[in-house]
């Protein structure tokens, strides 16, 4: 499931302005991964979306500067954005695993 995300993540990473569209996409994939293990919780979930939205908002901001090289840009904001949703995924499943 998060290699679905991080492609899709991808390929909505190589439009430019449209990273802005992971934080959602990025913020339902935690939020599908603690139900699959039955470990959702509002306060905990709440705060690592916050923390996911910081950074994320962060990581974007400094990926739209990518955009002013042609080609070569759009692809560095396409693995930046795959690279942080497989990061992402990869540390939410390894926590809600361990709290199942």
């Amino acid at each position: 499931m998060v290699q679905k995300y991080a492609i899709a993540g991808a390929a909505i990473g190589f439009i430019p302005g449209g990273s802005f569209l992971l934080i959602p996409m990025e913020v339902y994939l935690l939020y599908q991964i603690a139900t699959r293990h039955n470990a959702f919780a509002p306060v905990p979930f709440l705060a690592m979306a916050a923390a996911l939205v910081t950074i994320s908002t962060f990581l974007k901001g400094l990926a739209t500067f990518l955009h002013a090289l042609p080609v070569l840009g759009q692809f560095a904001n396409s693995i930046v954005a795959g690279g942080f949703i497989l990061i992402m995924g990869s540390a939410a499943e390894q926590h809600y695993s361990r709290t199942t």
